[in-house]
């Protein structure tokens, strides 16, 4: 029966948050239909304040804006800087699990603020570095005589210019409620049936100084569960709020992925998952002693 009783409670609070996700997401949806182009054809991407641009374009709570980052990148049509800014600035699927629960409202907005001055910050100290450690790359004139009318969003779902995707933000929207389902599920069974909520929050609360390591260890999955499973924990008091920037603001959803895949310069991609690895940790735990 404890089994029971722990999937139907996880069954009632993930139902509660369907109605918010969806409506988020259409949202989301429409931001990448009218200004993911504007993104694309953006030249400041590459200029002394591209930071600044790539980490505002990178708080939209999707993993769309750090695919087609990515993708630019590997054309070497946005600055090292820029790319950073929006892996750190992006939170995947944890803003619109805050944003249906009202009591995490204040931290979502501390969250937004600190992911965006961190990104803008690491990403002119990774502009610099990169400078001084990699010779300039020559851009080919085949990469910059054409953009497609159609480009990567999230889930590598193709975004088209010319029409509204009316279907997918409903897909996306019951594979996200699927995902919570699953991870609520889990947390029920935890905190409710195996081990006992107060007995989960204390071991996390004992081992305060290792959670940005917990939380950086999940954050680097590339998939929407690993967002969602650390801002959970969060909400039921099991992350202090220095562990949940580190893992949000080293989880580029799958941008890292497409890293590795698109752009052939090992060297390049190593300092950018380093830089973003470093700069989590030193924010996490600068955050833990406030």
């Amino acid at each position: 029966m404890e089994y029971w009783h722990a999937i139907l409670e996880a069954l009632i609070d993930t139902a509660k948050v369907v109605p918010i996700l969806l409506i988020v997401y259409y949202l989301i949806e429409l931001i990448e239909y009218k200004f993911a182009k504007k993104f694309q054809n953006n030249k400041l991407m590459k200029g002394k304040a591209s930071p600044v641009i790539g980490s505002l374009i990178g708080c939209v709570p999707q993993c769309g804006f750090s695919v087609v980052s990515t993708d630019l990148y590997s054309k070497k049509m946005i600055s090292v800087g820029a790319l950073i800014a929006v892996y750190i600035a992006t939170s995947d699927e944890a803003l619109p699990l805050m944003i249906s629960n009202p009591t995490s409202i204040p931290w979502l907005f501390a969250l937004i603020g600190v992911k965006i001055l961190v990104g803008i910050i690491v990403g002119f100290i990774a502009n610099a570095l990169y400078n001084r450690i990699f010779k300039e790359v020559k851009q080919t004139t085949s990469v910059e005589t054409k953009i497609e009318e159609e480009h990567d969003g999230c889930c590598h779902h193709h975004v088209e210019s010319k029409s509204f995707d009316w279907v997918h933000p409903m897909l996306h929207c019951l594979k996200i409620s699927a995902f919570i389902l699953i991870v609520n599920i889990l947390f029920m069974f935890i905190t409710h049936v195996w081990v006992g909520e107060e007995a989960l929050v204390s071991f996390l609360n004992q081992s305060r100084w290792l959670q940005p390591i917990f939380a950086i260890l999940i954050g680097l999955i590339p998939n929407c569960a690993s967002s969602l499973a650390i801002t959970e924990v969060f909400l039921m008091g099991g992350l202090t709020f220095g562990a949940l920037v580190a893992g949000l603001c080293v989880n580029a959803g799958l941008g890292l992925i497409i890293l590795f895949r698109r752009n052939k310069n090992i060297k390049e991609n190593i300092f950018i998952v380093s830089i973003l690895l470093l700069s989590s940790l030193i924010v996490g735990y600068a955050l833990n002693f406030i």
